[in-house]
This record gives C-alpha cells, structure tokens and sequence, in this order.
C-alpha cells in the first residue's frame, strides 16, 4: 500500500495520500489506493464516520447512523480515503486490525447485496482491469483468481443469467474453477468441491468467493506491508494521534447493555458472562444500590475457605461501600472505571489484583477440556477451541460463545461486555 505523507501546505493541514499504481479504481474492492491531497479534517471525518457505520452495521443497526453518507457512497474518493487511512490506522495492533478487517467484509457483503446489474458489471471490469496490474509477493492465486472469475463472469450469457429472475441461490449452471490456496476459508469450511488442486465454484457463489477473496487481499497486504503501515503512523504525530483515538474506541467501545442486573437476578446473569469474567455487574448495568446490596449479600455469608480472609461486612461496612462508590465515579478522583478489555485482561501478570486471566490462555489442554466437557460442547468443536487457542483467543471465545448459546453468527471478542451483550440480544 502506499504511503501516506504530509502535504507542504500548513493551513490547511493537507495529506497526501500518493498510489503505488495510478488510476481511478473501483473502491468497492479497494485493490489501490487514491492519489492526491485532502484536508486533514476531512480525512478524520471520512475515517470516523466510516468507523461509526462500521460498528452500527456489525450490530445490524445500521439504520440508526446519522453521519455523513457521502463518505460512505461507493466509487467516491471520501469512501476510498477512509478505508486506506483507516486500513493504516488499526495496522498498529493485532486486535484492532482483526476487529476493522471482520466489519470491512461484512460491509462489502452488505454492499454486494445491493448492487444494480450495471454496477456489479462495472465491478467485473474494474476488478479485472486492476487485477492484472496487480503485483505482490505471494500474491499470484489471489491474483489469477480474481482474473479468472471476473473474466467468467463478464461472460455475455454469464452475466445474464446471475442477473436474471431464474438465478437460484444453489444455482449450478456456470461452474468454474480457482486455486484453492486462493480460498483457504472456503475449502476449510468445506463450501468448495475440490478437484486435482483447484475448488469448484458454482454461479450461485460469485458473492461468497468475492468476499472470500476480498478478505485474503487485504489481510496479504497487511501481512506483507505492516512494518511499513506502523512506521508510517508513527512518524506522522497527525496519523498517530488519530490511530490512537481509533484504537481506543475500538478496545474500549462504548457498549450499551439494556439488561436489568439487580442483586436478586446476578447469579442468572453471570451464565451469560464469558469463561473469563463473572464480575461485569457494573458495565452491565446494575445500578449502585444494586451492588451495595449484592456485596453486603456476598460478604455477609460465613467462609467456606480456609484462607486468612477475615472481611465482614458488619465489621467494615463503611469502607466497603465507600470502594464501591468509588468504583462508581462517585468518591475519590471520581472516575468512574469499566471492566477491562480483552487485551488487558490477556496481557495480565499474575499478583496482588490479578482476576485469573483469559482461560485460552492460562489453562492448558486437559483443563481446557474440562471447561468445555462442563459446557456439553461437541468433541469437533473443541479441538477447533483448541487450535484457536494458540493463534487467536478472541476467535477462540467467539467460537464459545456460539457453541455454549446456539448462535450462528460470526464474532470474534474484543471484551468480555460485548461477550455479554451478544448473548443477551440472542436471548431477546
């Protein structure tokens, strides 16, 4: 991907935004980037605003954004410099890339969904013009896939036919082939037939491929340019102040929860906190009187340990309710604190406020497994958790939270809230 530089004009503050390979492109794809200057304030606008809708639409409520749609319309330069900035911006941490990259492929889904015959043929030409142009290492399969398919589909008789009334959505009448390294998440998921290293593609799946090979574009590019996209950001203070506000709002979002949490419902509610948090009720929702009333529950019971903890609350009542006023925002510097985030709570070292981690990580297979047996997870499943386990445990606790609520949506957790708030609102 190109760089982004500092225009020379300093009021306006102007970026430069310089391309690899010149030309105008089909962003829907976003196969180069744009050429040319934009003020600086526009770009924050066109990355916060696509940011927003993002999010809205990951949460299908989409239908709620009131930015601008003008940075968001397809074959629009706003639209393009969002996305390359944004791209830029969250290539600073694993998580945020992971998190913008999941929301990307559902907006180009959501886009294919709606698209009018001439633009989808617009679409095939720009992406097969571009696709040749196309040179990067290790990207040859990409690269002759998406030359292949759009060449089938330019196909006179091709076209029509997908655009007809007679397309089925498990229509097999134009079958074509691809390299099926091209397409590693279909052949895994087994949504291709495979023949002597090439996987079957039938007409009826040219939106599934094209998200598929869309997904594998830009993650190649990250894995390629990364050094380069961190650098970049960190050189530039404009570029690094505004990845910073993205990355904070990315792993901290402000998550709504509706659920009434009280002292008499927790214990019911806690089923739904994921394997690595049981004590939310603050960020979902409880209210103080609430808490007080939970704690003075919890710490007016008799021990059942055998450590030297001697709390009661009819000793230390006042000190009690003071921490939690404070944790409310109410008392001291009156901040009011969250619960943390996954990152945080992955990269904890074990000591004094240590809350016992993430579980992919600290327990080992076999207690692992015992975990999941408790859950009635099916055995498939678990060795997937577990393969997970190693390369990504926001996948990993996804995978959990679908297999421990029958839920069929793909998610990949970025805090234990948003685990909660998922389960409730498939509860609802």
């Amino acid at each position: 991907m190109g760089d982004l530089k500092c225009g020379a004009i300093p009021t306006p503050v102007i970026i430069r935004i310089c391309e690899i390979s010149g030309g105008y492109v089909h962003v829907m794809f976003y196969i180069n980037p744009p050429r040319g200057k934009i003020p600086l304030y526009i770009t924050e606008e066109c990355v916060f605003n696509r940011l927003q809708y993002l999010n809205l639409l990951y949460n299908k409520e989409e239908d709620k954004f009131r930015g601008k749609f003008e940075y968001l319309l397809e074959d629009s330069p706003q639209d393009n410099v969002g996305h390359f900035t944004l791209r830029l911006l969250v290539s600073t941490t694993p998580e945020s890339w992971n998190h913008w990259l999941t929301r990307e492929r559902l907006l180009l889904r959501h886009r294919l969904n709606h698209l009018l015959p001439r633009q989808l043929h617009r679409l095939f030409r720009n992406i097969l013009r571009r696709s040749k142009n196309y040179d990067r290492p290790g990207a040859t399969c990409i690269k002759r896939s998406l030359i292949i398919l759009s060449a089938h589909f330019l196909q006179p008789d091709v076209f029509r036919h997908i655009i007809s009334n007679e397309h089925t959505t498990d229509c097999d009448l134009f079958p074509f082939k691809v390299l099926f390294n091209a397409v590693p998440d279909l052949v895994k998921t087994r949504k291709l037939h495979l023949d002597r290293g090439y996987g079957i593609v039938t007409c009826s799946m040219w939106k599934i491929i094209l998200e598929s090979l869309f997904h594998r574009l830009i993650q190649l590019e990250y894995n390629i340019y990364k050094t380069d996209m961190q650098n970049t950001v960190q050189m530039d203070p404009r570029l690094e102040l505004m990845s910073q506000r993205v990355i904070k709002s990315i792993l901290r979002p402000t998550i709504q929860s509706n659920a009434d949490v009280t002292a008499l419902n927790i214990d019911n509610e806690a089923r739904k906190f994921p394997p690595c948090m049981r004590h939310l009720h603050l960020d979902c929702g409880m209210n103080l009187d609430n808490a007080i009333a939970y704690w003075r529950d919890e710490y007016s019971k008799p021990h059942i340990c055998e450590s030297g903890c001697t709390h009661k609350w009819q000793n230390n009542e006042k000190k009690f309710i003071y921490s939690i006023r404070h944790l409310y925002g109410l008392e001291g510097a009156r901040v009011k604190y969250g619960s943390p985030n996954c990152q945080t709570i992955f990269n904890a070292d074990p000591g004094p406020r240590y809350e016992g981690g993430c579980p992919f990580k600290i327990l080992d297979i076999e207690q692992l497994r015992d975990v999941f047996n408790s859950c009635l997870i099916d055995d498939d499943i678990q060795e997937e958790l577990i393969r997970l386990k190693v390369r990504d445990a926001g996948a990993a606790c996804g995978l959990f939270l679908k297999a421990t609520n029958d839920d069929k949506s793909q998610v990949i957790i970025q805090s234990p809230l948003e685990y909660y708030v998922h389960v409730t609102k498939t509860d609802c």
